[in-house]
């Protein structure tokens, strides 16, 4: 999942005129964020969501809001201690023929689309969601106006699929609706229940990819009624989710009404630690149990933090502020904050953070100048000052925890001002005389990326490089990231998928922007060895001394300057049952609970 990536412009309505049908009590009176007793989960999130349409969200928000709207083929057990993946619309997980090349999924029966006014010939009940609604999907991602961050996961992998990509970009204006029709050899609907996707070659992480909400299924019905001129279903998406998109406000919040007619219980089996800690009590339930999630647009910590402990908020992520106001000795939450019963959530994640040279700039084309940049930056004071309670040092692309990873890694450009300086002449610009200021993009523009811009020009002015920190909305970040607009940017990235092969996409030429690859490096060696780790499933012999292979590379080459491998905390109130951090997962709002929280008590 991007931090840092996506596509389009953002949604002009401000708030969605969506179906209405289910309000009742839930919503009369307060509003979500104002009614502290009601049975909404209430999210604080620091950014607005760029979109809700499955073919683009590719960001950490609109991946945070997403996932509970619109569901996917498979999905990963909520109450495993690892990430196993397991049917979610599909019956059962894909059937892959001997040569892997064939992959066949059956769908469950009788499931049903949320109720919705673009499902007229139903009279704006949801009708049965059938194969043809993933094919249509499938191919969405192919357009070439709607740029979908997602095409990669079938680009030069389905039959077909690249072929079908050129035959829309080069198709008149009048002609492109006829030529969407045409079939794509690799995607067929055998029946209303059963998938058929052929591959060019086995792909040992297809399974993975069906678990990714760019393969959610999406009704004709709805782009017919809600998308924009480009195709893009920015503010109106309709799927099989448990919860159903009521309003956004943009800037404000994203208010999600409880799906009534949703098809799936809570789970019946759970590992040892998580049975021990009581989260079996609902099992074969119904799920949701929450009426609604209101998630609360609120750029300032302060402001975040205000509304936790006025319990106005029921979950957020943790962050610098929150930790040092907050957290006592840097491991446990404060006397009383856990008198109020407040939990803190600690796991390890799949996030990364680094500095992004953008190699089709004329001047980060200079490999010594990379190298500099990189050895001027001092990691463990970016850690402390932004990130001390979640940060430890990144020494290869993938983090902690991921079959292949090498066991034991150094930085070659880590941070040593003497060489930087040496590295700096010998990029022709001894002291940093003659050379241009170069423009630094963060992906925000709240004080704390201010005060992290002041860093990086503190850091890098030490050996006389001059850099000009922009601040940008997030959605602009993206865009400019897109169109390879950058110099260099504050990039991250959190895994889609539990594989190392998922980080080195994001070096892979052929991926280059508007792809994820937003550094546009391109190495033929690289792209052979990482072409070589994408067909081989994870632990296979051989792989990890490609792994090796790879980070020698990239450490020579410095397409990045790594940061820091970040852990996932979060804070929740007492009243949030069945709590987990579980950053991997991201339809997990669906199984919590609320209790009574002590305003509520008292009331």
């Amino acid at each position: 999942m991007r931090t840092g990536r996506g596509s389009g412009r953002r949604a002009q309505a401000s708030v969605l005129l969506g179906v209405l049908t289910f309000s009742g009590i839930l919503f009369s009176g307060c509003t979500p964020a104002e009614d502290p007793f009601s049975n909404v989960l209430r999210v604080a999130l620091h950014e607005d969501a760029k979109t809700l349409d499955p073919a683009n969200a590719y960001d950490q928000i609109s991946l945070e809001i997403l996932p509970s709207i619109e569901e996917t083929l498979l999905q990963y057990r909520y109450l495993e201690d690892t990430l196993v993946l397991e049917p979610l619309l599909a019956e059962s997980l894909p059937e892959f023929s001997k040569d892997g090349k064939t992959v066949t999924i059956r769908i469950k029966k009788g499931l049903q689309f949320q109720d919705d006014p673009c499902f007229k010939a139903n009279g704006g009940k949801g009708r049965e969601l059938k194969a043809t609604d993933f094919i249509f999907q499938f191919k969405r991602l192919a357009l070439p106006a709607i740029h979908s961050q997602g095409a990669w996961i079938f680009e030069d992998k389905v039959v077909g699929f690249r072929e079908f990509e050129t035959k829309l970009k080069s198709a008149k204006s009048a002609e492109l609706k006829s030529v969407f029709e045409e079939p794509v050899e690799g995607f067929a609907a055998l029946d209303d229940y059963t998938i058929r996707i052929r591959l060019l070659k086995p792909d040992p992480i297809l399974s993975a990819v069906l678990a990714m909400n760019f393969t959610s299924p999406v009704p004709r019905e709805s782009v017919e009624v809600y998308a924009d001129q480009d195709g893009n279903l920015r503010d109106h998406p309709v799927g099989t989710g448990p919860f159903v998109l009521r309003s956004w406000e943009v800037g404000q919040r994203v208010v999600l009404e409880k799906n009534p007619n949703h098809h799936e219980t809570y789970p019946v089996s759970a590992s040892e630690g998580l049975k021990a800690q009581g989260f079996l009590k609902d099992a074969g339930k119904p799920i949701p149990f929450l009426d609604g999630i209101s998630f609360e647009i609120i750029k300032e910590e302060s402001s975040r933090m205000t509304k936790f402990e006025k319990g106005e908020v029921d979950t957020l992520e943790l962050g610098k502020e929150a930790y040092r106001s907050w957290m006592v000795e840097g491991a446990r939450l404060r006397e009383d904050l856990e008198r109020k019963g407040v939990r803190l959530g600690v796991e390890n994640s799949l996030v990364t953070r680094y500095v992004s040279f953008n190699v089709k700039d004329k001047l980060l084309q200079n490999k010594a100048l990379r190298q500099a940049i990189s050895s001027a930056i001092d990691r463990e004071t970016w850690i402390r000052e932004f990130d001390p309670y979640r940060g430890a040092p990144q020494d290869q692309v993938s983090p902690p925890g991921l079959v292949d990873r090498l066991e034991k890694s150094s930085l070659k450009y880590g941070y040593n001002l003497a060489r930087a300086r040496e590295l700096l002449a010998k990029a022709g610009y001894p002291e940093g005389k003659g050379l241009p200021v170069i423009h630094f993009d963060f992906r925000g523009n709240d004080s704390t990326f201010r005060k992290m811009g002041e860093m990086f020009v503190q850091q890098l002015g030490a050996i006389g490089i001059r850099i000009n920190p922009i601040l940008n909305s997030f959605p602009g970040y993206l865009e400019k990231t897109r169109l390879g607009e950058t110099q260099i940017s504050f990039g991250g990235w959190i895994y889609d998928y539990p594989d190392v092969e998922n980080g080195y996409q994001l070096l892979y030429g052929p991926n280059r922007s508007p792809g994820p690859n937003d550094s546009n490096w391109e190495n033929p060696r690289f792209d052979m060895i990482y072409r070589r780790i994408a067909d081989l499933p994870a632990g296979a012999p051989g792989r990890r001394a490609l792994v090796k292979e790879a980070e020698d590379l990239i450490q020579e080459e410095v397409p990045w300057a790594f940061g820091y491998y970040q852990k996932a905390c979060r804070l929740a109130q007492a009243r949030v049952q069945y709590f987990r951090v579980a950053e991997g997962i991201q339809n997990k709002y669906k199984y919590l609970r609320l209790g009574e929280s002590s305003r509520g008590q008292s009331r």
